[in-house]
C-alpha cells in the first residue's frame, strides 16, 4: 500500500479518459450502426475496440479503492489482464472463422497482439505488485497508453472504413 502514494492523480486521469473514449467509441459505431451491425469483423472490432478502453477503467477502479494490500491490488491487476485477454482472443477467434482479414491502414495497432500486449502488461504489472514490488505499477502507463492509441486508430476505422471493409 506504501507504494500507492501518487498513484491516485494517474488512476483518476486513466479512469476519465478511459470512459471518454468509451463513450466516443459509442458515439463513432452509433453514426455506423447499420454497416456495423452487417458486417461481422466490423462487429468484432468495435468488440475489440471495447475491450481495450474498457482494460484502463477497470485498472483505474481497483487502482482507487482505498486501503488494498499490494498482493490484492496485484492479484485484481491479474485477473483483469487474463480476462481482457481472453475475451480479445475469443473476439479474434470469432473474427477469423467469417472472414480472412487483411492487413489495415492501422498496422500495428489494429492487431490482435497489440491488444494482448496491452493485458500482459496489466498481468506483469499485477504479478510485480503482488510480489511486493510497487514498481510494478510503473507497467500501468505503457499498457494505458498503448491501450488508448489502438482503440483510438481502430475506432478511428468506425469513421472512415477501408474500401475492403465495407
Amino acid at each position: 500500500m506504501a507504494g500507492l502514494v501518487g498513484w491516485e492523480s494517474f488512476g483518476v486521469m486513466t479512469g476519465g479518459a478511459s470512459g471518454a473514449l468509451t463513450g466516443l467509441l459509442f458515439v463513432a459505431v452509433s453514426l455506423n450502426a447499420e454497416r456495423i451491425a452487417g458486417h461481422p469483423v466490423l462487429r468484432a472490432i468495435a468488440a475489440q475496440t471495447l475491450v481495450l478502453f474498457l482494460a484502463p477503467l477497470v485498472m483505474a477502479t481497483v487502482l482507487l479503492v482505498p486501503r488494498q494490500p499490494d498482493w490484492a491490488l496485484g492479484t485484481e491487476f491479474i485477473t483483469a489482464g487474463l480476462g481482457g485477454g481472453v475475451s480479445l482472443l475469443v473476439i479474434e477467434r470469432r473474427k477469423r472463422r467469417v472472414a480472412n482479414v487483411p492487413r489495415r491502414r492501422a498496422g500495428l495497432f489494429d492487431r490482435r497482439d497489440t491488444g494482448i500486449v496491452v493485458m500482459l502488461l496489466f498481468v506483469a504489472g499485477g504479478a510485480v505488485l503482488a510480489c511486493g514490488l510497487p514498481t510494478g505499477l510503473y507497467l500501468l502507463l505503457p499498457a494505458s497508453v498503448v491501450a488508448f492509441v489502438s482503440g483510438v486508430l481502430s475506432a478511428w476505422n468506425f469513421l472512415l472504413p477501408p474500401p475492403d471493409v465495407m
